[in-house]
């Protein structure tokens, strides 16, 4: 599962081209000038692009040195040298940034018709679970000092739920989650606008879940799947405001908190029947996060698994 936005291929290119040209028509030689953009791009990137960014600013910096028909880059050896080992050093820089990033989002073993992933969430951990039935959408960002930001729901409608808009759907969410300052309003506010650019005719019914640094979880429901809490030994259902879904909502949704008792969180495909309710209460008694997650993508009566699902453990109050 991607969780980062990474700088795209065109992107850093463009941007390491644009800095040579303004280093050279700004008559700045140092080497700072040349290489500092570039290697932010690059370590902002995947680590194959950061390889490239840094072999295209190596060549534009040579140019510059070869043919300096404006004044470029030094040429003495120290500069030179100076700029070549922060270019190579970049791929690497950004290989370490992917790994770390990597393991922030663990997958875990599951049956082979769910995938199963341990997340960090706040003080506590988290465990989410995609199916990829029909018109799943599922996203988890992981943001700084260990919060946590995910989108769950299913998209209605034919051409709302074809994959390559799904996709585009959680595309969004984690640009927007990881824009400093945005509020889970806002980011369905940005989804709801794109949901009715896809497919006017279509909806998004979906749940956004925001975790804070220090364990506070906020969450706003847009039609989406239903939320419970383990209080106790107590399994019941989150009262939650419901905006209504994304691409019919008329009104934007507040979000709200957890209840000061609840020591479990799940977010679920809707629990509309005794049996859903009871395989529902069992799952959140589970020991682990990830087992209760892979209970609660199960169908009573069995069949195929229907997600996506969500299970937050919450640090004592």
């Amino acid at each position: 599962m991607r969780s980062w936005a990474l700088v795209s291929t065109r992107t850093a290119l463009a941007g390491a081209t644009g800095n040579a040209v303004v280093m050279g028509v700004a008559e700045v030689s140092t080497p700072l000038g040349w290489v500092l953009l570039p290697g932010l791009l690059g370590v902002s990137a995947r680590p194959r692009v950061a390889a490239l960014v840094s072999a295209w600013a190596a060549v534009l910096l040579a140019t510059s040195v070869v043919v300096p028909v404006v004044p470029g880059h030094r040429a003495d050896p120290w500069a030179l040298g100076a700029s070549v080992a922060s270019l190579a050093a970049v791929p690497l820089l950004a290989w370490v940034r992917r790994r770390r990033e990597r393991r922030a989002i663990a997958r875990v073993p599951a049956p082979r018709d769910v995938a199963v992933f341990a997340l960090p969430a706040g003080t506590g951990r988290a465990a989410l679970a995609v199916c990829r039935s029909p018109g799943e959408v599922a996203a988890a960002v992981p943001v700084r000092r260990d919060g946590l930001r995910v989108l769950l729901g299913v998209a209605h409608g034919a051409t709302l739920a074809r994959p390559e808009h799904t996709r585009a759907l959680e595309s969004a969410f984690r640009r927007e989650a990881l824009r400093r300052g945005r509020s889970l309003p806002e980011i369905a506010a940005t989804l709801d606008d794109l949901v009715r650019g896809i497919a006017p005719g279509g909806y998004l019914a979906a749940t956004l879940v925001a975790v804070s640094p220090d364990g506070r979880v906020t969450l706003l429901r847009h039609g989406g799947p239903d939320v419970a809490v383990l209080a106790g030994t107590e399994v019941r259902p989150a009262a939650l405001p419901d905006a209504g879904p994304l691409g019919l909502a008329e009104r934007a949704g507040s979000a709200a908190g957890t209840p000061a008792d609840a020591r479990r969180l799940a977010v679920t495909p809707a629990l509309d029947d005794a049996r859903s309710r009871r395989l529902a209460e069992e799952a959140l008694r589970s020991p682990r996060a990830v087992d209760a997650v892979v209970a609660l993508t199960g169908r009573p009566g069995g069949g195929r698994r229907t997600g996506p699902a969500l299970v937050l453990d919450l640090p004592p109050a």
